[in-house]
């Protein structure tokens, strides 16, 4: 006997595997949760980033005026994308270039912004100066920022949170995109 302990119980291994499970399985059923939460908040960024540059082409692509009724139809076919009305919400800027002709100084100017969904328009230029690429003289850009919100379906260490997605692209068909309001 070593120190009150009896020889047999001290080298048998009865009940180890309970003794390990209990220990384990709290681990595991926690990563399997924490796997899945971590799983559906990368499909959220990653269904929100698809569907905001889907938003920028049908955009792209149009030769009409746009007007609230298509800001409404695009942030319903948004809501569709993402799998069903959430609270997100959808802004569209249109950004132009100019040039001066005598000292050939380029000014980005904000033609119009409509946001819809909670969101209003930009005022100022300012918001977007940082985040739009060098364009040419007589160019417009077309920026469709959209915010998703996205909530942990179990509680592993992550918060709710509103995801925002940014998409730039350029008129294809048309020299312009104009706002009918």
């Amino acid at each position: 006997m070593i120190s009150g302990v009896p020889r047999n119980f001290r080298i048998s291994e009865h009940g180890g595997l309970t003794v390990e499970a209990v220990l384990i399985i709290p681990i595991v059923v926690w990563a399997l949760t924490a796997t899945f939460v971590f799983w559906d908040a990368f499909k959220t960024i990653n269904i929100s980033q698809k569907a905001t540059y889907t938003i920028a082409d049908t955009l792209s692509r149009e030769t009409s005026a746009i007007d609230t009724d298509y800001m409404t139809a695009s942030h319903e076919l948004y809501d569709y994308l993402m799998g069903g009305a959430g609270n997100n919400a959808l802004r569209v800027s249109v950004i132009g270039m100019s040039q001066d002709p005598i000292t050939f100084q380029k000014s980005m100017t904000l033609e119009w912004s409509q946001g819809v969904g909670g969101v209003s328009g930009y005022t100022d230029l300012s918001v977007l100066k940082d985040r739009v690429p060098d364009m040419a003289p007589g160019d417009q850009l077309i920026v469709v920022e959209s915010e998703q919100e996205w909530a942990p379906a179990f509680a592993v260490g992550l918060a709710s949170y509103r995801f925002r997605e940014v998409a730039i692209s350029r008129p294809r068909f048309a020299p312009q995109l104009v706002w009918d309001g």
